[in-house]
């Protein structure tokens, strides 16, 4: 890592908001103290989020990366590259795949970081996993991508093999379905109705269930306004960027774009 030192987070998989906060700020100031580029484990969303949204972020640089494009969880690198060169943030990729394809199961990202968890990994040591067909790919810190690549030979009923990979593979880049919604405002409910293809009185069921989230937290406000490159969740239709309005109808509906994940 250039000038800096091995990610670090703290002890355990969850961290209070206040905690988090503190921790992130510390590190900054590290940074500033040393010189030295400065990073975090991975962080959630939501933790992202309150961090863009406290007033110590503004003061000190920093970047957020996830090992690919449209990363959700990703490591703070505190530092400048202007002042301290490019930053080597400890960010590997393993790729996991099944030893036999014939008898190999249907896998989800639940399954594959179960398996991840269960050799005693901590959650914060671990990013996104993207699984395509029968594969996957996982983020980690450099720390635990030797003990993944080494120990993870089964996951659910399947045995498979896992290994270090390249983190410019094609499978890994993000693939977007472009969507143009008629809606009847950018309030959050509206917006996530039509995004659902349910109607307002179905698309409650969905606030009440918590299944509607925005830049990884839960939506407890649904009148709320999203904002240009806000990343909507809707657990069971999908997940998009944000763009905005397009234009205004003569109905005074408005047309907005998103990007749906495929």
């Amino acid at each position: 890592m250039r000038g800096g030192e091995e990610a670090v987070g703290l002890k355990g998989s969850t961290m209070t908001k206040d905690v988090t906060l503190r921790h992130l700020l510390d590190l900054c100031r590290k940074n500033e103290k040393t010189g030295l580029w400065q990073y975090s484990a991975f962080l959630s969303p939501a933790e992202q989020d309150d961090w863009l949204r406290s007033p110590e972020a503004a003061r000190f640089p920093f970047l957020l990366a996830g090992g690919y494009e449209g990363a959700e969880r990703r490591v703070l690198a505190a530092g400048s590259e202007a002042e301290q060169g490019p930053p080597e943030i400890p960010i590997r990729v393993v790729a996991v795949k099944p030893k036999s394809e014939k008898y190999a199961e249907e896998l989800t990202h639940r399954d594959y970081l179960g398996a991840v968890l269960g050799l005693g990994i901590e959650r914060s040591l671990v990013g996104d996993i993207l699984v395509r067909d029968k594969r996957a790919w996982l983020f980690c810190l450099a720390s635990a991508a030797d003990m993944i690549a080494a120990s993870l030979t089964q996951v659910g009923r399947t045995s498979v093999a896992a290994e270090a990979a390249a983190p410019d593979v094609p499978e890994l880049r993000p693939v977007f379905v472009s969507l143009r919604l008629n809606v009847a405002s950018e309030r959050l409910d509206a917006v996530a109705a039509v995004f659902a293809g349910l109607s307002r009185g179905q698309a409650e069921k969905l606030f009440s269930a918590e299944k509607v989230f925005v830049n990884g937290r839960m939506a407890a406000d649904r009148s709320g306004k999203l904002k240009e490159g806000d990343i909507l969740t809707v657990r069971g239709f999908g997940k998009a960027v944000y763009h905005g309005i397009e234009h205004e109808t003569r109905k005074n509906r408005l047309w907005v774009r998103l990007d749906k994940y495929a």
